[in-house]
This record gives C-alpha cells, structure tokens and sequence, in this order.
C-alpha cells in the first residue's frame, strides 16, 4: 500500500537515479585504469628475457624478432603492428646504447613514436610523450650510480604504469621493484648472467601487475 506522503512516480525515479550514479561510478573507475591487461604474465616474462638476451648480446636482427614478440605477448598485437612499434623501440634501444648523455635529444623522439604507435593500436588515452620520458627515465636511473638501487629503478618502472594505465596504485611499486632486481642481475653478473633467475623475477613482476590490473 502507498501511504500518503509516497508517490509511485518518484520510487521508480529513485530507483533509476541509484542505479545511474553506481554505473558512473563504475565508469568512472574504468576511465581511470584503463590500460591494457597483462593477460599472461609467464608468458611475457619468458619474452622479457629473450629480449633481453638479445639486446646484452648485440644481436639486432634477434632484438628486433623478440621485440616484436614481447609486443605480441604483453599487449595481444597483430605482427604487423609488433613489427612497426618494434623498430621505433629498438631504434631507441639501440641510440641509448651508444650514448651518455643528451638523451631526451637522441632516444626520446623515437619512444615517443613507439608509444604514439601503441596507443594508437590499442585505442588508449595516455600522453605518449609522457610515458616516453617514463621509459627513458628508469633506462638512465639503471646506469646512474646515485640512483641505480632497485628501490629507485622499481620506482621510475611504477611511474611508467602509471602512466600507461591512467592512475597509480602500491602494486605497481613492487612490481617496478622485481623489474628492476631482474635487471641488476644481468648487470652484475654480466656474461654469467643467471638468466632463469631473471625470468623468475620477472614472472614475479608480471604477475604482481596482473593482479593489480585485473
């Protein structure tokens, strides 16, 4: 029954205002972590390393084939896609290589072609040039003696996610931390790297961001 004081007109209309504000809510919440999905952190992981292995050994023509194929396995690109954003990253790998310095000048114009070319593919809305400067900035904390520790290097990493996926949250520090252990490794081992250990970091890493973008 419908006491005085109610009216059935402005239930429903309740109802429906209730109901509007928790699908915005849930928009809104999408819109700020929207990035791409780490679907397979294993995966990507074993990549990663093969990647990695190439650029240490200055194989080019294997950079770019694993390159491409950690494009494929982290975001899901078609290989034509993978291909064309491969060149520009290994373009810019292999400049930061071979310099010490004047880096925004030489390496940034070819990552922030890459992550135009990735936003581009992946219809997302991050700044390229703002995810470029990320990148670049935990490559040169790597080899920058006062700001090489993990922690450092683990933090940069987590502003690049950041970046990508349009807001930050803690998992991302840890994440951005096992990166950046796997990556010391390989520097302080050199040659003798124990590169199924940097895999298993890297795992670790991944699936540390899996869960944290789910």
């Amino acid at each position: 029954m419908i006491t005085p004081t109610q009216h059935p007109g402005r239930a429903v209309l309740r109802s429906w205002i209730v109901v509007l504000v928790l699908a915005l809510l849930c928009l809104v919440g999408n819109w700020a972590f929207a990035g791409p999905p780490v679907l397979e952190p294993d995966k990507i992981a074993a990549a990663e390393t093969h990647m990695w292995q190439a650029y240490y050994a200055r194989d080019l023509p294997r950079l770019y084939s694993e390159m491409a194929a950690l494009l494929r396995a982290q975001f899901r690109l078609s290989a034509g896609d993978a291909d064309r954003i491969a060149k520009s990253l290994v373009v810019a790998a292999m400049k930061f290589a071979s310099s010490r310095a004047n880096y925004e000048q030489v390496v940034l114009p070819d990552l922030e072609l890459a992550y135009r070319q990735l936003r581009a593919v992946l219809k997302l809305s991050f700044e390229p040039r703002e995810a470029a400067r990320a990148e670049l900035a935990w490559w040169i904390a790597r080899r920058t003696p006062d700001q090489n520790h993990t922690q450092q290097v683990g933090r940069r990493i987590a502003e690049l996610y950041s970046v990508i996926y349009g807001s930050a949250r803690p998992e991302f520090l840890e994440a951005g931390v096992l990166r950046a252990e796997a990556a010391q490794l390989r520097d302080r081992s050199g040659v003798n790297c124990d590169w199924p250990e940097v895999e298993r970091l890297l795992r670790r890493s991944y699936r540390v961001l899996a869960e944290a973008v789910r």
